[in-house]
């Protein structure tokens, strides 16, 4: 299948498609359809990414806002080390785009949540958002979880395994500590046996494997895009 592909387009590279799991939305992501026509953002924060085994698309955690943070941030041998911040670059690269100077640069985030004083068995990432959001005077505030980060070739016993992302953005109205919006992404990348022309239409993304760093640039990129705000 794969050779008469190749005869038909002319490329080298075997063709791809992301298949998602349950917990995502075809080859765009999951958004909730809350409307939001009466907000404006003044001033956004991305506070930065909690990872962990915060979520599965098997065991979802129900409300993973309100969860306290030690039942949620449980180190996972299996998530790379960088892939939090990594995950903070490309959502601020596109909040930037979308909000301009409005949204807080990243190292003035990152100081402010260095400050903040903590208490993993009490606190939330509700909480969290509240208080983060609160000492940089911003009303809203970005919260992001990532539970899967996994690299192509990255299992042992499968070495030809494709890069696989999983991680959710939430948006905290810092006044009420509401979640106003949500939109998740959990995508597998996999060879294409079927359905060429509309995959290809549908992805835009090339005809090539991707590493996990493009997986979830595409990832947050089609999260992003269903937030309805300005």
């Amino acid at each position: 299948m794969i050779k008469s592909i190749r005869s038909i387009f002319g490329y080298s590279a075997a063709l791809v498609v992301i298949f998602l799991h349950p917990a995502g939305c075809g080859a765009q992501s999951q958004a909730s359809p809350r409307s939001l026509p009466n907000v404006t953002v003044e001033k956004i924060a991305m506070m930065p990414f909690l990872m962990g085994q915060l979520e599965s698309p098997n065991a979802p955690i129900e409300k993973p806002l309100s969860k306290p943070l030690t039942q949620l941030m449980i180190d996972d041998p299996r998530l790379p080390v960088g892939a939090d911040r990594m995950m903070n670059r490309f959502t601020n690269e596109m909040l930037k785009q979308r909000f301009q100077d409005r949204l807080v640069p990243s190292d003035h985030v990152a100081d402010a949540y260095q400050s903040l004083v903590t208490d993993q068995t009490l606190d939330t990432p509700r909480k969290r958002a509240v208080r983060l959001g609160e000492t940089l005077e911003a009303g809203h505030v970005m919260v992001g979880t990532l539970w899967r980060y996994r690299e192509k070739g990255a299992l042992a016993d499968v070495p030809d395994s494709p890069a696989s992302v999983g991680f959710a953005l939430y948006l905290v109205d810092v006044n009420t500590g509401v979640r106003l919006w949500h939109g998740s992404f959990d995508g597998t990348q996999k060879a294409l046996t079927e359905d060429v022309l509309g995959s290809l239409k549908q992805l835009n993304m090339g005809l090539s494997w991707l590493s996990a760093d493009e997986l979830a640039r595409y990832g947050v990129k089609s999260v992003l895009q269903k937030l309805p705000l300005r």
